[in-house]
């Protein structure tokens, strides 16, 4: 059997061959056996590398995947040339498995990440700008969608300092909101309010191109990752090793 998919993890197996695990549109994440993976001197070995883009073969063994073939798509070549970016490009990567796609939501997730990765590589948009879009819309994709269309209790649309309850993802205005309510949400310019609509909401081809400055785009990625936290709650090692790449940076 045939697929397109992406690798998003490897691991070695014994002493020559290594599994890794692919996200196709069509099964969600797959495991399949890479045969003397580990040598250099394989050719199936030296492509199977995460975040390689590939057309796989596959067969089916023992009630699992072994790899017969693979043709290469695509490397993102601009990722690997900078750590900061490799090591945020594995992040999406270990989000997507705690995310566990099926069959519903597979291709639209993997959509986004082939895009998010791609405008990585080729510098099109800030590490923190493209972080921010996919811990959302990823979220969004996958059951944690949270509702900001408007304040949850009367319905205000652009009430200035709206409040966000991160836990039940929704909105609240200042005037709805109790003491308590005022005490555990994020406040929202509307700049940041905006970004969060359009990031969830807007429709794909047009996921990308929205504007927001820097203060904004700071307080934007905070929220986003606060969110994923909250609804996720794992711990990302390739997340705190990016974090402080990006310490290191500044």
């Amino acid at each position: 059997m045939i697929f397109k998919g992406i690798i998003i993890r490897d691991k070695e197996l014994g002493e020559k061959d290594k599994v890794i695990r692919i996200f196709t549109a069509e099964r969600g994440i797959i495991s399949a056996i890479v045969r003397r993976g580990q040598s250099i001197k394989s050719n199936k070995g030296s492509i199977s590398q995460p975040l390689a883009y590939c057309t796989f073969s596959l067969y089916e063994r023992k009630g699992g995947f072994v790899v017969d073939e693979i043709e290469i798509e695509e490397l993102f070549w601009g990722i690997r040339e900078n750590l900061e970016s490799l090591s945020l490009a594995q992040y999406f990567c270990e989000l997507c498995i705690a995310w566990m796609p099926d069959e519903n939501n597979s291709k639209s997730l993997l959509k986004l990440l082939l895009n998010t990765l791609y405008y990585l590589s080729e510098k099109k948009k800030s590490n923190k700008f493209l972080k921010a879009v996919f811990e959302l819309r990823g979220c969004a994709l996958c059951g944690y969608m949270p509702d900001l269309v408007c304040c949850s209790r009367c319905g205000n649309f652009n009430s200035a300092g709206m409040l966000f309850l991160i836990r039940s993802g929704k909105l609240i205005c200042e005037k709805c909101a109790s003491w308590q309510e005022k005490s555990i949400s994020t406040i929202l310019s509307a700049g940041v309010l905006s970004a969060l609509r359009h990031i969830v909401y807007a429709e794909f081809v047009n996921l990308f191109k929205f504007t927001i400055s820097p203060e904004s785009e700071e307080y934007l990625g905070k929220v986003c990752e606060k969110y994923i936290f909250e609804h996720i709650g794992t711990h990302f090692k390739s997340l705190e090793f990016y974090k402080n790449l990006t310490q290191l940076s500044t």
